[in-house]
């Protein structure tokens, strides 16, 4: 079940700050493909919604600056994270979203980098 709108050609969601959040429906069904994404699919919501920590990093990949978000999602069963790109405009992008399971807890922890700006963690 999607509950993100639609709009211009994109799907849109909120975070916790009620902050847009879009992805073009191409680049949403090409995500969709991978069957483990469709198994945690419904989790992305919650995660970008009410998420248990959000990290800033920023990264050069092939000469090229990135500002992401990372929301990460921990669940009895499964660290789930979502990843947001920033535009030179402050425009947020869902680029990708992943799951690991509680046996995978140590590769998870990895991916707590960068700055914290926001925990429900104590």
């Amino acid at each position: 079940m999607i509950i993100a709108n639609s709009e211009d050609g994109n799907l849109v969601f909120k975070d916790y700050q009620n902050r847009k959040i879009t992805i073009l429906h191409e680049e949403y069904l090409e995500l969709m493909g991978s069957e483990e994404r469709r198994e945690i699919r419904s989790a992305l919501e919650d995660c970008l919604t009410n998420p248990s920590e959000v990290w800033f990093s920023l990264e050069n990949i092939d000469g090229k600056d990135y500002s992401y978000y990372k929301y990460i999602k921990l669940y009895s069963n499964l660290v789930f994270i979502a990843y947001v790109l920033l535009n030179e405009f402050l425009k947020m992008k869902l680029n990708n979203f992943y799951g690991f399971s509680m046996d995978d807890i140590e590769e998870a922890e990895k991916e707590r980098c960068g700055q914290l700006i926001f925990s429900t963690l104590k």
